[in-house]
């Protein structure tokens, strides 16, 4: 075989491989046109459901919160003068989040802040 040939027949190839690639592009390329052009929205029930399930998180945490007041209230009561970080080992809560309750009841005047911690009124 020639050396003419040869390149020829490798074109050729690259030829085929390219035009197999083309037609596979042009397809996804259609595929997302379609799917971008024909938005659907999600079922009523759907956006329903989801709006049901986030409606109780939120009650749900609600409802924890309340807890929270109540258990840290129930533990300065036992241990007048704990810091925040005491009040969350003994309750096994956030330390953040019971600095930010703590500080939050003082200021309400359902708890009062001591020298070290914070105490009942």
């Amino acid at each position: 075989m020639s050396r003419i040939q040869h390149v020829i027949d490798t074109l050729e190839a690259e030829h085929a491989e390219l035009h197999e690639r083309l037609v596979w592009l042009e397809t996804q390329l259609k595929e997302f046109r379609d799917h971008r052009d024909s938005p659907t929205p999600p079922a009523r029930s759907v956006r329903r459901a989801t709006a049901r399930r986030a409606s109780s998180r939120r009650a749900v945490a609600r409802t924890r919160r309340g807890d929270t007041k109540a258990r840290i209230i129930e533990f300065l009561e036992k241990h007048p003068g704990s810091t925040a970080g005491e009040v969350s080992r003994g309750l096994n809560l956030n330390r953040g989040s019971v600095s930010t309750r703590l500080t939050q009841l003082a200021k309400l005047g359902e708890i009062r802040k001591t020298e070290r911690g914070y105490a009942t009124k």
